[in-house]
């Protein structure tokens, strides 16, 4: 695990450092602060990780670098929650609030949108063709039909959230939704929650208020 600190903050990245080594002792983590050593590493190192500050430049940065490295996972730290929409709008892997805690940076570092390639549980998703998702190689197998199609659905999202009214209106296309309908959608996504979580990858499925997305990339 490859990890790029750029944050303003000593303090903040030595947070980030400490944990970081922690959680993946076997990993490299580099410190930098400036702006053109960012993107020449970024480039030349893509590394799985990148913390940076949440400001406009760095959104763009993150905007530019994901077309070219899709698999790299951004987290941005502010003061400001306004900004976390930004970060959204960049596929950010997470959002940090300041003053940083060791919880917060442990619980970004454990639900990485983007899962180290070397991982041993790794789950692949084969979205030309037929729909598939394999893990460790062997096709996955899903408790109910439906809960395999609200998986291709949030994927095909990008990440952006989704909330049951609009995965109703895709599971269940020609029928109103109703509340009935929606506790039917809740059972579904139940389901494939518990199905990613007997294969090791609970991570993958991410659940808000009223709504669901997905890290798979």
């Amino acid at each position: 695990m490859l990890t790029l600190c750029a944050v303003e903050s000593n303090n903040d990245a030595k947070v980030i450092e400490n944990i970081t080594r922690r959680i993946h002792p076997d990993g490299s983590f580099v410190c930098t602060k400036n702006r053109s050593e960012i993107i020449n590493y970024i480039m030349d190192y893509q590394p799985d990780i990148v913390w940076l500050d949440a400001l406009e430049e760095n959104f763009t940065i993150a905007s530019i670098k994901r077309k070219n490295t899709p698999h790299i996972n951004f987290i941005f730290v502010s003061e400001d929650t306004q900004l976390a929409y930004d970060a959204l709008r960049v596929r950010a892997s997470g959002y940090i609030l300041k003053p940083i805690t060791e919880e917060a940076v442990s619980e970004e570092l454990n639900n990485l949108r983007f899962i180290d390639s070397n991982s041993k549980n790794r789950m692949t998703v084969q979205c030309f063709g037929k729909f598939e998702v394999y893990q460790n190689g062997k096709i996955m197998n899903f408790s109910r039909s439906l809960s395999k199609e609200a998986l291709a659905y949030l994927i095909d999202n990008k990440g952006a959230a989704c909330t049951v009214q609009e995965i109703c209106d895709v599971l269940w296309e020609n029928r109103p939704v109703s509340t009935s309908l929606k506790s039917q959608c809740r059972v579904i996504m139940s389901s494939l929650k518990k199905d990613l979580e007997a294969q090791g990858a609970e991570g993958v499925l991410v659940k808000g208020w009223n709504y669901w997305g997905d890290r798979c990339r």
